[in-house]
């Protein structure tokens, strides 16, 4: 990292400027540009960004005065400190740029020594300006932000708490005379933490850095309960003091825990009987003794039909709800699979294992659980809503190096309108509403199908094709998904 000041020089006699610097980059104490007239150092004050400014009064053009006024007039700029070069005889100049904001002055000539002592004091003084308004705006920020927040010293001792963790953890703002208050020892009044040793982890040196950890505080008649996210960011090198930030967690620790507690009512309290239901009703179905009354026998024909479809349907909103709500599960890639296999296994559910032709290498495949939901409805939507079982599916691959890649699936046809197009993986939105009547379905198959995708870094989507006609299926994978069979490659 580069720590010297930068010195912006605009002066229009070269020698002054080769001068200047040839003494400020001698010990390697400075970095320094220049600038022939004053447009061009107005221009390089935003560029460069310099910690000061050497700037010659009498100049061709835009005069040193007029650079000095525009500089302290720009909001970027305005607070850089400047230094003006005068002869003896610009004093009155020399006055003026002084009264524009110029912070200081160099009679020409000038010496080495002056003017090293006069760029060292002032760049000192801006850098401490600099750090200082720093301080400032850190200070606002750690008052102001909503989340609760907290210096600590290398022991763990409170230093600061804004607003909010004073509110949150009855903390003052800071430590009264000699007072120590440890901060864990504070917090663990009313919140506990998970893992339960984070808080002595962290001050023994075991938790590693970067690692974040949880505090909740237990239910109470009075109090709901809340989870805080911890994490924590060293200060600087010097101080050994540490911020601690807690953000609020329970929103979403809320709804994890109302996410399972759907899943286990579908699953259970719903799903459950119906497991019942379909077999009993194939049962009285298979057993022959309605033979003699058709009624009967096409009842429970239907009524096994919808058990079925009702199960699907079930099936079909905890696969979304899973999808949206749990968007880590299955994030993972697992083994590697044959992609043919997850495709075949999609297709023969869906009747279409003797209509599946292949293009591009064979090859294998992680996120295979992803993929086998995503074959599982796109396959069954080419099966009741386009030609394909009559004139066959195209499934083309297309790996890259990294182990991304693309899967075309291609259903000849007359595709569809393109309005419908942008509509496919919608959620609740059904094709079948306005093409084929009632058809079992809940129209969220494809956009189950694509929330999975997108969750392990891919994505998919529709397009018609001209020529052949027909609808275009595109399943996009991440680097490191995909990676060609050498047994089959030769």
């Amino acid at each position: 990292m580069n720590d010297r000041s930068r010195i912006l020089v605009i002066d229009d006699d070269i020698s002054v400027r080769l001068r200047l610097a040839e003494l400020l980059t001698a010990n390697g104490d400075f970095s320094v540009e220049e600038a022939d007239n004053g447009t061009d150092g107005l221009r390089l004050v935003t560029e460069f960004a310099p910690d000061l400014v050497l700037l010659d009064l009498m100049m061709p053009g835009l005069t040193g005065l007029e650079v000095c006024t525009q500089v302290r007039q720009n909001p970027r700029s305005r607070e850089v400190p400047i230094i003006v070069l005068s002869a003896a005889d610009e004093s009155d100049a020399m006055i003026a740029a002084l009264d524009a904001g110029a912070d200081d002055y160099l009679r020409k000539p000038f010496s080495s020594a002056e003017l090293r002592a006069k760029v060292r004091t002032i760049t000192r003084l801006n850098r401490f300006r600099g750090l200082a308004g720093e301080r400032d705006r850190f200070r606002w920020l750690l008052d102001h932000s909503l989340e609760p927040l907290v210096i600590v010293d290398g022991d763990g001792l409170l230093v600061r708490a804004n607003a909010r963790a004073q509110e949150v953890f009855g903390l003052p703002a800071e430590p009264a005379g000699q007072d120590r208050i440890e901060l864990a020892t504070v917090v663990s009044q009313h919140f506990r933490a998970d893992p339960p040793d984070a808080w002595a982890a962290w001050r023994e040196g075991r938790l590693p850095a970067g690692t974040a950890f949880a505090i909740y505080q237990p239910e109470t008649p009075q109090v709901a309960p809340r989870w805080f996210e911890v994490e924590r960011q060293a200060l600087d090198g010097t101080s050994a003091q540490t911020l601690l930030k807690f953000t609020n967690r329970s929103g979403l620790v809320r709804r994890e825990l109302e996410t399972f507690t759907f899943q286990s009512l579908i699953s259970h309290k719903i799903r459950t009987p119906l497991n019942g239901l379909g077999p009993i009703l194939s049962f009285l179905e298979e057993c022959g003794s309605f033979e003699g009354d058709p009624d009967v026998s096409e009842m429970l024909r239907l009524a096994r039909k919808s058990a079925e479809r009702l199960e699907e349907t079930l099936l079909s909103i905890l696969r979304h709800h899973e999808a949206v709500f749990q968007p880590d599960r299955g994030a993972a890639p697992a083994a590697l699979q044959s992609l043919a296999e997850v495709a075949q296994s999609a297709a023969q559910a869906a009747g279409l294992a003797a209509n599946l032709t292949w293009a591009g290498p064979r090859c294998s495949v992680a996120h295979a659980a992803v993929l086998e939901v995503v074959f599982h409805e796109l396959l069954g939507n080419y099966a009741k809503f386009s030609e394909a079982p009559r004139h066959g599916l195209n499934v083309d691959v297309r790996p890259a190096a990294d182990g991304s890649g693309e899967i075309r699936l291609f259903a000849p046809g007359v595709g569809l309108p393109p309005d419908v197009v942008a509509q496919l993986g919608r959620p609740f939105w059904q094709l079948e509403g306005r093409f084929s009547g009632e058809v079992p379905g809940m129209g969220l198959g494809l956009a189950t199908a694509r929330m999975l995708l997108r969750n392990v870094g891919g994505d998919l989507t529709f397009a018609n094709r001209a020529a052949p006609a027909g609808l275009v299926s595109t399943v996009f994978l991440p680097a490191g998904s995909l990676q060609v069979d050498l047994v089959h490659a030769n």
